[in-house]
């Protein structure tokens, strides 16, 4: 009986320990996303980042639709940091889905970082997203998803990449959920079967800097 009594409490310790292990593992901020948020900018010069990054976006939109034979942008990260640190959230609530707050994000060689705080009912913490963005071909962008996490812990994305892209296709995007070497992807197609569309030609992301190019459409005589 004291053998048995002793083996339950054993079992209880370690029970706890893996549940407490686990809640502790959840709970950790990523390393990435900390720095992003200990970056403290004076608000001028945030609002200066900020402004450059909504700029740099325009000009690249009326690039684009004035069909600039070739036509090209990049984008640092402190800039689109400091944009949505200021205007995510004042400008554009509605697009960002309940409970989710302070993205950030970190461009390293050929990866981009992306995280936000996540408040559940039963939960609140940071999600966080590692994938290398590719060109496959012209106008097939591959989103090569490494791992999904809150805090330290690896979490399942499925449904919820499942319900993106039900959502995306309603607005006529052409998206789908496959794999390549080894790892999930988000495989989306830019030109979404309409050939008056320009051509997405490049993209880098290198550390603290992404790169976006591409050419107008040809038309034909």
């Amino acid at each position: 009986m004291k053998r048995f009594v002793l083996f339950l409490f054993l079992l209880s310790l370690l029970l706890g320990g893996v549940a407490g292990g686990l809640y502790w593992s959840s709970a950790q901020v990523p390393e990435f996303y900390q720095e992003a948020l200990q970056v403290q900018l004076q608000p001028e010069v945030r609002q200066e980042e900020a402004k450059e990054f909504v700029q740099r976006s325009m000009q690249l939109v009326n690039d684009v639709r004035n069909h600039e034979p070739l036509w090209s942008q990049e984008f640092s990260e402190q800039q689109v940091n400091a944009w949505l640190a200021e205007e995510l959230h004042q400008k554009y609530n509605d697009w960002v889905p309940e409970g989710i707050s302070d993205p950030r994000v970190k461009f390293e060689k050929n990866q981009v970082e992306l995280g936000f705080h996540l408040t559940l009912k039963k939960w609140s913490g940071i999600i966080s997203l590692k994938f290398k963005p590719w060109l496959k071909e012209k106008n097939l962008l591959v989103l090569e998803l490494e791992n999904a996490r809150a805090g330290m812990l690896p979490i399942p994305i499925d449904e919820a990449i499942a319900d993106l892209i039900q959502e995306a296709r309603k607005e006529g995007w052409y998206i789908e959920w496959g794999q390549t070497d080894g790892n999930d992807a988000l495989i989306v197609y830019l030109d979404r079967g309409k050939p008056e569309l320009p051509d997405l030609t490049a993209l880098a992301v290198e550390p603290g800097l992404f790169r976006i190019a591409g050419k107008a459409e040809v038309k034909k005589p």
